[in-house]
């Protein structure tokens, strides 16, 4: 660290002498010109994952935009870290899965199906919902790279279609349907628990709950007051449904899995963070909480979405209840097990980089190839039938709530 600020000290020497030999004094400009990508280096020098590979910056590079420079600090094995602007991230809200026509019409065609709308966003206000069939944005045809058009934007027409069935040819066929207009991608309340529902399916009773993110300061205190209805209501199943989790905070997750997992476990590890070196940064033990469901056969929804702290979550509590009742439904996660950290900076924007790699509750290092489910469906088997998240007849909470009462899964794996 003493050799690193002595260089930083060199380079700020040379640079200002530039600066004075001009004939004017402009020390000023130079430090207002470079604090900002100054922070961000000694922050990543401080914390990054692979500080070790962060070259010393040229003399020029210190001036360049502040995400851009972030970026050239990155190794080139970081997927992960990212950087947030001053201005307040905005988007459409909606999560879609673009495709090659599925029924096979239109075989040069590419639609885009809806899979999650949050109800404050453009795209819910515009009236989108689950299940929308998307053809064409501004009139024109979407391709496999249209993604980010569907993401964030100006205001736009959506043409959508829907599929209808023959009986005659036993064949599938389009229909053109609205066109719905959707205001100017924004900003907006995002949900982190998005539904919460009871079931009451043959003797059980259901709990469920579709988690999206653990962001939120309040997330513990909402989600004890949604097992404590469970516990009211004597459910004796509970579903969390991550198939969409990509991101929260450690915390969050700690205290979640410490309600799912039987108090001989309090107090050992939940997971530990280390760096490449296998030096402990940080170990985050499982805590008391004041609801607790672990007498509760647990099931997990993930998804090839799910990813970080939510994978981090299902292998771990998985693993401390090996011997109880824990079960993974769905399809392969990411497999990210890297950790990202938010850093404010004084100066409006944040970095987040990768601070650690994940260790689960067994002390072994978070698979990279993602965590495997104990019942595999893919969640677009039937993308002629796609229903609302939270219906009974939606396909992957269909399948978990046949495996609760049956004790194993159907063998069409049908809603239908």
């Amino acid at each position: 660290m003493k050799n690193r600020n002595i260089l930083i000290q060199i380079f700020i020497y040379v640079t200002l002498l530039s600066f004075i030999s001009c004939g004017e004094d402009r020390t000023h400009e130079y430090i207002e010109k470079t604090q900002e990508n100054q922070w961000i280096y000694d922050t990543m020098k401080e914390v990054y994952l692979w500080k070790d590979d962060i070259k010393e910056p040229g003399r020029n590079q210190f001036f360049t935009q502040t995400s851009k420079f972030f970026t050239s600090l990155l190794s080139k094995n970081d997927k992960a870290s990212f950087f947030t602007d001053t201005i307040v991230s905005h988007d459409y809200g909606m999560s879609v899965a673009l495709m090659r026509d599925p029924i096979a019409e239109k075989p040069s065609r590419v639609y885009a199906l809806v899979l999650f709308v949050e109800p404050a966003s453009p795209a819910g206000i515009a009236g989108i919902e689950r299940g929308t069939w998307i053809s064409a944005v501004n009139g024109k045809q979407l391709s496999t790279s249209s993604q980010k058009t569907l993401l964030q934007g100006d205001a736009a027409k959506l043409a959508t279609e829907y599929m209808d069935f023959d009986d005659e040819t036993g064949k599938y066929f389009w229909v053109e349907s609205d066109t719905i207009e959707i205001s100017a991608s924004t900003s907006y309340d995002k949900r982190d628990i998005a539904v919460n529902e009871i079931y009451n399916v043959r003797d059980k009773k259901v709990g469920y709950m579709l988690c999206n993110n653990f962001n939120e300061d309040d997330f513990v205190d909402r989600t004890s007051a949604i097992f404590e209805e469970f516990i009211a209501q004597n459910v004796t199943d509970i579903i969390i449904d991550l198939r969409y989790n990509t991101s929260g905070k450690i915390s969050n997750i700690t205290s979640l899995a410490s309600m799912l997992v039987p108090s001989e476990f309090i107090g050992t590890p939940f997971c530990t963070l280390k760096d490449n070196n296998g030096n402990i940064r940080a170990t985050h033990n499982y805590t008391a909480q004041e609801v607790s469901v672990a007498d509760k056969k647990i099931y997990f929804i993930i998804g090839k979405s799910t990813q970080g702290v939510a994978e981090l979550l299902v292998n771990s509590v998985n693993t401390s209840r090996d011997m109880y009742d824990a079960f993974v439904i769905g399809e392969k996660s990411t497999g990210v097990n890297i950790i990202v950290e938010e850093i404010k900076s004084p100066y409006g924007f944040a970095i987040n980089p990768a601070t650690a790699i994940a260790y689960s509750a067994n002390g072994e290092i978070m698979p990279s190839e993602g965590v495997k489910p104990d019942y595999e469906f893919d969640e677009l088997a039937q993308k002629n039938s796609i229903y609302p998240l939270g219906s009974e007849q939606e396909y992957l909470l269909y399948n978990t709530l046949y495996i609760i009462v049956n004790g194993t899964a159907p063998e069409n794996n049908s809603a239908n």
